[in-house]
C-alpha cells in the first residue's frame, strides 16, 4: 500500500541532499603530463627553447610546484602564442584550481591550434559542464563522439550533460549506450538509476541504483535516491534503512533523517 501524505513528509527527498554533480570525467587530470609530439627546436637566448621550456614545466607540475610549472608554460606562449601543449598544461592547472573560466580558455586555445585533440575537447566539455553550461558541454561531447563514436568517457558525460539539461529520455539512451561500454563504471548506473527515477520507471531505477551501490558501496547520493525510489513504492522502511545507510557514510545528514524508530512498512 502507498503511504500517506504525513508519512511521506518525514522522508527527506533525496534532491534536498545531492550536491552539484561534479562526476564528469577530467580525462588526463593535472597528473603524470606527457610531451606530445612538437615542433622542432627553436633556440632562443641561447640555450632556451620551447621544447627545454615545456619539459621543465611538465617536470615543476608533476612536482605539484605549480605557480612555477605556470611560469614555465607561460614562458613557451612568449616563444610560440599558439603552442596547444603549453595552452593544455595551463588548463590541467586552472581546472586543479577550480578556475573554470580561466581553464576553458586555455582548452580552446589549444584546440584552435589542433582541433582533432580529442582529450582537449573532452576537457573543454567538462569545465563547460562545471560551469553548468550543459549545452555547450553537450556539444563537445558529441563532437568527440563524432570522430571516436564509441568513447565511453564521451558517452558517459553526454549523458550526464543530457540530464543536466533535462533530456531525460536522451540521457537514459546515453547513460546505456556508456554501460555497453563499460559495464562496472558505478557512476553511469548511478546516473541512470536518477534518469530512470525521473521518468517515473521506479523498478528499471532500483535495478540500477543497486547495481551502482554494488559497485561502490560508499555512494551516499545513491541511498539517498534509492529511498526516494522505495518511498514511491511504498515500501517505507526500506527508504528509512537506505536513508540510515546514507547517514551513516555522511553524519551531516542524520538532523535531517527520521526518528530510528520511526513505524512503517
Amino acid at each position: 500500500t502507498g503511504m500517506t501524505d504525513i508519512a511521506r513528509k518525514n522522508i527527506p527527498t533525496w534532491r534536498q541532499f545531492l550536491l552539484p554533480a561534479l562526476l564528469v570525467s577530467l580525462v588526463c587530470g593535472a597528473y603524470w603530463l606527457k610531451v606530445r609530439p612538437s615542433s622542432a627546436l627553436t633556440h632562443v637566448a641561447g640555450q632556451e627553447s620551447t621544447d627545454t621550456l615545456l619539459a621543465l614545466g611538465i617536470s615543476l607540475h608533476n612536482a605539484k610546484q605549480y605557480d612555477d610549472a605556470l611560469a614555465a608554460y607561460k614562458r613557451v606562449l612568449q616563444l610560440d602564442p599558439t603552442h596547444p601543449q603549453a595552452h593544455y598544461n595551463i588548463a590541467q592547472i586552472y581546472n586543479d584550481r577550480q578556475q573554470y573560466e580561466a581553464a576553458q580558455r586555455e582548452y580552446e586555445a589549444a584546440l584552435k591550434a589542433d582541433s582533432h585533440w580529442l582529450d582537449a575537447r573532452m576537457n573543454l566539455g567538462v569545465v563547460l559542464y562545471r560551469q553548468r553550461q550543459f549545452a555547450a558541454a553537450a556539444e563537445e561531447f558529441r563532437k568527440v563522439l563524432a570522430a571516436s563514436p564509441r568513447h565511453p568517457l564521451a558517452l558517459f558525460d553526454l549523458g550526464v550533460s543530457l540530464l543536466g539539461m533535462g533530456e531525460t529520455d536522451q540521457a537514459i539512451r546515453w547513460l546505456t549506450e556508456a554501460l555497453r561500454e563499460d559495464p562496472n563504471r558505478a557512476d553511469s548506473h548511478y546516473y541512470l538509476g536518477q534518469a530512470l527515477e525521473r521518468r517515473g520507471r521506479l523498478a528499471e531505477a532500483k535495478a540500477a541504483l543497486l547495481k551502482a551501490l554494488d559497485l561502490n558501496p560508499r555512494n551516499a547520493d545513491a541511498y539517498i535516491l534509492l529511498a526516494q525510489v522505495y518511498e514511491a513504492q511504498g515500501e517505507r522502511r526500506l527508504a528509512l534503512d537506505a536513508l540510515a545507510k546514507a547517514a551513516e557514510l555522511n553524519p551531516a545528514l542524520a538532523p535531517a533523517l527520521p526518528p530510528s524508530g520511526d513505524g512503517g512498512k
